[in-house]
């Protein structure tokens, strides 16, 4: 009984010393292995959060056996901790590239029936566009098309703002019936 007991007692003190040594060696090497999380991880804060982790699992993977080169071990550990994270990190990307995939058609066939459709469509909008009024028209191609501010081309015709609005919304008000035909 004797025996367990100083058995015992050496156990719990080679643990601490151990657990000491680990903690000095984590305390020293912590700066470099944070630097390699954040290289790795592009990020401070998941860094700093993997350098915790790395620590937690240092504790837990304590056994109480000797641990021969405490520097080795603690990088180790630390290294499987973020390994560990960036193998999860790219599997829930890949998970989420599969449900974005199966919910978002990503590819549109192009099928000669399509194209001959995207131009009839084409050619009906642009039989709309030649029917509104000149003045309708180019302002309506100068602010959707050429990107021209309001301001600007109220500058150009020597009208309002609101009378720009005015023709901008004609034109896409005939467009939208438009597209409500084209729908049907």
């Amino acid at each position: 009984m004797h025996g367990i007991l100083v058995s015992s007692f050496l156990l719990a003190r080679v643990k601490k010393i151990d657990l000491d040594k680990l903690i000095r060696t984590f305390v020293k090497v912590s700066p470099r292995l944070q630097s390699i999380a954040r290289a790795r991880t592009r990020c401070a804060a998941t860094a700093e959060d993997l350098i915790q982790d790395a620590w937690l699992n240092l504790i837990k993977s304590q056994s109480g056996t000797a641990i021969e080169a405490p520097t080795g071990y603690v990088v180790r550990v630390a290294n499987n901790t973020i390994i560990g994270h960036l193998r999860k990190e790219k599997r829930r990307s890949q998970i989420d590239n599969e449900i974005h995939d199966l919910l978002w058609e990503t590819t549109d066939e192009i099928s000669p029936e399509r194209v001959v459709i995207g131009r009839q469509n084409l050619g009906t909008v642009q039989a709309a566009l030649d029917k509104m009024p000149e003045k309708t028209r180019r302002i309506f191609l100068m602010n959707r098309i050429d990107g021209i501010p309001h301001r600007r081309i109220a500058d150009m015709f020597g009208i309002t703002d609101e009378a720009v609005y005015y023709h901008i919304r004609r034109a896409l008000e005939r467009l939208a019936e438009l597209r409500d035909e084209l729908a049907d």
